[in-house]
Formats: C-alpha cells, sequence, structure tokens
C-alpha cells in the first residue's frame, strides 16, 4: 500500500484530512518539528523532509503544508507533489499591504490570538455549518498559537519563485484566504472555501485518485 504524506495547514492537525478516502493509500500525518525563530520556510522544510523515511515520497500539503511541500520537492526526489488551497510560490500569495505585514514580520500579535475560534475565523476559513465549525474549533484550541505566528512570519519572508515537476494544484474559487486570482490551478473546485479539503473531500478524492492511477500527468 502507498504512503502518502499529510502536510496540514498553520499548526493543523491530521482532523483536516479526516473525509479523505484514497485508493490504495495510507495517509500519514507528519507532526510538526521543532522550529527556531530565526527558521525561513526552506530551512524548516529541510526538517520537514528529515521525517520521511520513504523514497521518493508522495506530498499532500495543504495551505502552509502545501508550501513546505513545494520546497521539499526542491531538495529530494518525490513521486507526485499534490497542494490544495496553498501557494506555489510568492507570485500566488495574497498582498495583504505594508501594515500588515509589519505586524506580521515584527510578531505583534500575541501567540494566544491564534488560538482563539471567532465567527470572522470561521467565515473567511469557510465553516458554514456545525460540524465544519466544531472541527475548526477543535484545531485552533488545539494549535500551538507561537508556531502559527513564526508560520506567518515565514510566509510573508517566502522568495520562492521556481517549483519542481510533478506538481498538482487544487484550489477553491472561494478561497478568502489565499485568494484566488493570483493562482494557477491544474484543478478549480467551485464554491471551494480554504477548508475544502474537509468540506468539499469527495470531489477532492476524485482527483487524486485520478491523478495516482494516471501517475505523473504534469
Amino acid at each position: 500500500m502507498k504512503k502518502i504524506y499529510c502536510l496540514s495547514g498553520l499548526g493543523a492537525d491530521e482532523r483536516i484530512f479526516a473525509n479523505l478516502r484514497i485508493d490504495g493509500a495510507e495517509l500519514v500525518h507528519l507532526p510538526w518539528p521543532e522550529y527556531d525563530e530565526h527558521d525561513e520556510l526552506p530551512c524548516y522544510a529541510q526538517k520537514m523532509s528529515a521525517l520521511i523515511k520513504d523514497e521518493n515520497p508522495i506530498l499532500l500539503g495543504v495551505s502552509f503544508g502545501g508550501m513546505l511541500a513545494v520546497e521539499i520537492a526542491k531538495i529530494r526526489k518525490v513521486e507526485k507533489v499534490i497542494i490544495v488551497s496553498s501557494a506555489k510560490t510568492k507570485e500566488e500569495i495574497p498582498h495583504f499591504g505594508r501594515f500588515m505585514k509589519f505586524i506580521v514580520t515584527k510578531q505583534v500579535v500575541p501567540a494566544v490570538f491564534f488560538t482563539w475560534p471567532n465567527r470572522f475565523v470561521m467565515q473567511m476559513f469557510g465553516a458554514a455549518i456545525d460540524i465544519e465549525k466544531e472541527m475548526l474549533k477543535g484545531v485552533f484550541r488545539a494549535t500551538d498559537g507561537y508556531l502559527v505566528r513564526w508560520a506567518m512570519k515565514a510566509i510573508q519572508l517566502w522568495r520562492n519563485s521556481t517549483y519542481p515537476e510533478p506538481i498538482v494544484h487544487i484550489h477553491g474559487d472561494a478561497d478568502k484566504i489565499i485568494t484566488p486570482e493570483y493562482i494557477h490551478a491544474d484543478y478549480w473546485i467551485k464554491g471551494g472555501s480554504h477548508i475544502m479539503i474537509y468540506n468539499k473531500a469527495e470531489e477532492i478524492n476524485t482527483i487524486i485518485n485520478k491523478e495516482l492511477k494516471n501517475g505523473n500527468r504534469l
């Protein structure tokens, strides 16, 4: 049975992958390695890569995890990389202006802020019904706020402009976090929000199963 190594979004755990069903594959969620405040995203990707012992792994990254998967694929041979609700390069990340960049890079916001689920967060992530909200609340409450604060800084400082193949990019046209206007995706999910890997899992299952059966499409 093939293993698919799953990299979740900002400090999140394996719950975001709960509804995935990939034929003939075992989903292996990678834990968050220890980080250093001065780590940049490529450096942290090396730490994450060290957790993967298999040769030519298949990587599945969501949001921040997708960016890490791109960086891992630049330093080791992989069979395939699938990123969901994520970005391949700095050009695909939305621009939030100088003020927001200052707040993030200077880490002005207290770390505990990133563990507080609220109505605004639910709307931004696309959690519309109770089961989605409860899942997201659980993820936030279990999140290491310091890790999230560091990761947001690392994303803002990410300078990546290239990516290796094979990478398959799946994105939602209703994503309010990594907004679609900058994205060049291989597959678009209609109505897909930032948590579509959870609430649009059936469509994403179909795409991933097709991609793995077809081999290296790109």
